[in-house]
């Protein structure tokens, strides 16, 4: 296993630090042996056949609230230009997706010399002090939503404001008093900054069906039309539709405004019973969505490909 202490935490949070509270240290900071051990309970608890820590070569990045280790995987070329950022388990309540990431994480281990060059990384649990409460929950030990997190451009403005109006104050769907304020955030932010990918997968449960968060053709002021045309060639290859955005969420932070294709993929229940079936019927499609390639929106911008008129 590889550490890599708080370096991503640190790079994300550097620009933040000035904008949001100050995070407090986590009572004890957990090993990867602790979290192992807490994931083989749980796992048996469900009935699956896996073991989440058997031969896989982890990088630790990070801690959450609880002091457990945020965790991810690394497979294909350092060097590809077509890399894919998958993560899952942003909610702890969502029980299908944690068991989708570990079996990506298995199959990607045999056969990513079979993607054509491609790079995955893969961060299974993004939450894991919600998985391990009980009752588990959406939140994160702190009670924030880390997919209500992000300091999206309309946070200050909306998050707080949306959430007691729209959302009643439902405490399951709390933004937090400040964006980027949870490790796991920054967590996710981190990946995506050290990664630079051309692509993000979320897995999420249960609302069945995949959603698309990026350009399209009402942002060709800002992004470059083809960039746009290849975007929105990989939304119909996966069938995704566009499901609307929120205020300080993954796809309105890297798919809306920086310009990342990112796909959420909402399994159809929570079940873990169900969830041998949802791997075998979406890992096509999932491994249609490495292969795609993307150009790269930062050499584009730098004028290394020509862009659209």
């Amino acid at each position: 296993m590889r550490r890599a202490g708080f370096v991503i935490a640190i790079a994300a949070a550097a620009v933040l630090c000035a904008s949001r509270p100050a995070v407090s240290a986590p009572v004890k900071q957990l090993s990867m042996q602790d979290l192992c051990l807490r994931l083989k309970a749980e796992i048996k608890e469900f009935g699956w056949n896996i073991n989440p820590c058997d031969g896989i070569k982890w990088t630790e990045a990070s801690t959450s609230v609880n002091g457990y280790p945020l965790v991810y995987a690394e497979f294909g070329d350092p060097k590809s230009s077509n890399t894919t950022l998958v993560l899952s388990m942003v909610h702890g309540d969502e029980i299908t997706p944690l068991y989708i990431g570990f079996e990506l994480i298995k199959w990607l281990e045999h056969n990513i010399a079979s993607l054509k060059g491609a790079r995955v990384v893969v961060a299974p649990l993004i939450n894991p002090d919600s998985l391990f409460a009980r009752p588990r929950t959406r939140v994160n030990a702190r009670g924030v939503d880390c997919n209500r997190n992000f300091s999206t451009r309309d946070w200050h403005a909306k998050a707080l404001k949306l959430w007691k109006t729209r959302f009643r104050s439902d405490k399951r769907r709390f933004p937090g008093n400040a964006p980027d304020s949870e490790p796991e955030t920054i967590f996710q932010k981190g990946l995506i900054e050290k990664f630079q990918p051309q692509k993000i997968l979320s897995i999420h449960a249960p609302l069945n069906f995949t959603d698309y968060d990026g350009p399209n053709n009402l942002a060709l002021a800002r992004f470059p039309r083809e960039y746009v045309r290849e975007c929105l060639k990989l939304r119909r290859h996966l069938r995704a539709i566009s499901g609307g955005f929120f205020t300080g969420s993954l796809g309105n932070y890297a798919g809306q405004e920086r310009g990342i294709p990112t796909i959420t993929l909402e399994l159809p229940t929570a079940d873990p019973r169900k969830a041998r079936v949802y791997w075998a019927k979406f890992r096509t499609g999932i491994r249609t969505m490495f292969e795609f390639k993307v150009p790269n929106y930062a050499l584009l911008m730098k004028g290394n490909v020509r862009k659209g008129s």
